[in-house]
This record gives C-alpha cells, structure tokens and sequence, in this order.
C-alpha cells in the first residue's frame, strides 16, 4: 500500500482501492445524543445532498454507540440503532462523500477505564463485522477526544488492541486516531502510531479558547464571555502557524497522514472574527497537507440553518469557495 498527495489531498492507494479526504464537515449535536434525549439537531438524509452540493467531499458522523449496548457481556448493539446508522452510511456514500464514522461521547471509558475496556472493543468488533464490505469511503475513527483517566499510555494499549481486531475484517480499512485530552496538539508526543500505512492521526483546534467559546452554555466557563475578536493580526497568525508546524514536525517524524477532524467558531462570535478565523485556520491547514472537518453543520458553532436548508454563505466561501 502506497500514500501520494496531490494538492491538498491525500489519497490512499491498495489495490484498486483509493480514499480521498480533503474538506470535510461534522454532523453534530445529532447522533451523539444520549440516549432518548435528542438534542438540537435533527438527524436528515438531506444534509448529504446539501453537503455534497456546497462542495464538502467528506462528512464526519458522530455516534454514541456506547449508549446503545445490551447490559450483557457481549455488550451487542441495539439492531434497531445500527439499522439507523446503516441507512446515513449507505446514503452518504452514495453521494460519494467519504464518511468519517466516529465513536463519540463514550464518556464512562474516561472515567473508569478498565471496566470499559471490553465494552470498547466489542463495539468496534460489531462495527467492523457490519461494515466489512461496505466502500472503502467508509473511515473508522477510534474514539473521540480521549481524557480523564483514560490516561495516555491505557489510550495507546486501547488503540493497538483494537486496531487489531477491526484488521481481521477490515485490513484495509482506514482508521483514525488521535491523542490524549481532547485530541489535543500537545499530546501527540505521547501517542503510539502502529506500523500501518492506512492509519490517519486527528487532533482538534480551538484556540484561543476564550474566542472559539465565547457565549457558549454547553462549554462551561464561557457563557457568559462575548464581543471577543479575532483580527488576524501578525501576531495572532504566527501563534496559529507555530502551533499547526508543530502538528507538522510530528507527522513528518512518525510518516503520518493528518485529518483536523475539528476546528470551530461559536455563533456567538463577531461574526467578520468568525470568518476571519475560519479562513485562517482552513489555509494553515491546507499548506500543510491537512485535511480537514469543520465543527459543525448546524448547531451551536453551526453554518447550516437545518429548518431552512440554507447556508451562512460568507462563512461557506471562508471554507469551500463561492459556489
């Protein structure tokens, strides 16, 4: 199996196998609900259609899978929930979008990671049995923004044993990752990459904090913080590109492809900061080879009015072009 880039994409070949990834967008606050408590957004087969039409190759589909096990030892996931999660799948790619399939706000494996070490790997065995001989657009990602407990060197033991099970089904398959404390940049030093060429390595951008949360109820602490600004000034521009060079500098290091599988702006935001911000983070990104996966489609950091069908077009040009 062979990578080559081509522009900002990356491709990986085996066989006559090819999975591209370039501009991506998460589907969030929708299926990594908890159970039973939906959130704001509701889950549409009718977002593919308008994802693709806006010029996104990929989507990134959140799931709270954890949420739907049997209390039994083989942990087995509701029939109904995985019929569910069949029909976006099988809809996206059939649009041709890669879809990112993510295992998000598994929240007990953070706290108590030992006691959920096999639910864990059980959910991935199931996934990896269903979708076996779906498309090869179809990508794995492990478990999403990994902290608490779930320490940097049980993260790695957790990765390593389940890559090998999703490998017995799935050996070509490719499956992302990402390091410790929310997929932080500064704990890529601590994440083992197995010698797999068809592994790709996340991390999530939200700096400055204060900025990317600011009036945000679900991010604690920030709530009440507003009219924060983001001009893009030298200064401002040399952090974001110090900080995206040392993403960098590790790839290179360790032979890994990148996917900034978040990175976002509230709508509480100065909305000329908000695009400003955007743009900048979505061409640091791009220079690098990165590809990358806007947060989110229609929520709280939202660009999508999901009633409406329609787009925040400035911010849209900010990270696909004029349509």
């Amino acid at each position: 199996m062979s990578i080559a880039f081509i522009g900002f994409y990356f491709i990986i070949r085996g066989d006559s196998d090819k999975v591209t990834m370039q501009r991506g967008i998460n589907i969030g606050n929708a299926l990594e609900s908890p159970k039973n408590f939906p959130w704001d957004v509701k889950m549409s087969n009718k977002y593919f259609d308008d994802i693709k039409m806006a010029g996104f190759d990929t989507v990134r589909i959140p799931v709270r899978f954890s949420d739907y096990t049997s209390d039994s030892n083989d942990y087995k996931i509701d029939e109904e929930f995985f019929k569910k999660i069949d029909g976006h799948i099988k809809y996206a790619l059939d649009k041709e979008l890669v879809v990112v399939l993510d295992l998000h706000h598994f929240e007990d494996i953070m706290k108590e990671p030992q006691t959920n070490k096999e639910k864990f790997l059980k959910i991935w065995q199931q996934i990896a049995n269903r979708y076996q001989k779906y498309d090869k657009k179809l990508v794995f990602e492990l478990l999403n923004e990994p902290k608490e407990s779930l320490s940097p060197q049980l993260l790695n033991e957790y990765f390593k044993e389940a890559i090998n099970i999703i490998r017995k089904t799935n050996p070509k398959r490719t499956i992302i990752v990402g390091p410790y404390n929310y997929y932080q940049i500064d704990y890529l030093k601590d994440l083992n990459i197995p010698k797999n060429s068809n592994i790709v390595v996340s991390f999530h951008y939200y700096e400055p904090n204060d900025f990317a949360f600011q009036g945000n109820i679900y991010h604690k602490g920030f709530e009440n913080l507003s009219n924060i600004t983001w001009e893009g000034t030298n200064e401002q521009l040399e952090y974001l590109k110090k900080r995206f060079d040392t993403v960098e500098k590790w790839a290179n290091k360790n032979n890994v492809k990148v996917l900034l599988g978040e990175f976002g702006i509230t709508k509480e935001a100065p909305e000329a900061s908000r695009v400003a911000w955007i743009k900048a983070v979505r061409e640091e990104a791009e220079k690098r080879n990165f590809s990358w996966a806007y947060w989110e489609l229609a929520s709280g950091f939202g660009i999508y009015n999901q009633v409406e069908g329609t787009w925040d077009e400035e911010i849209l040009n900010a990270l696909v072009g004029k349509r």
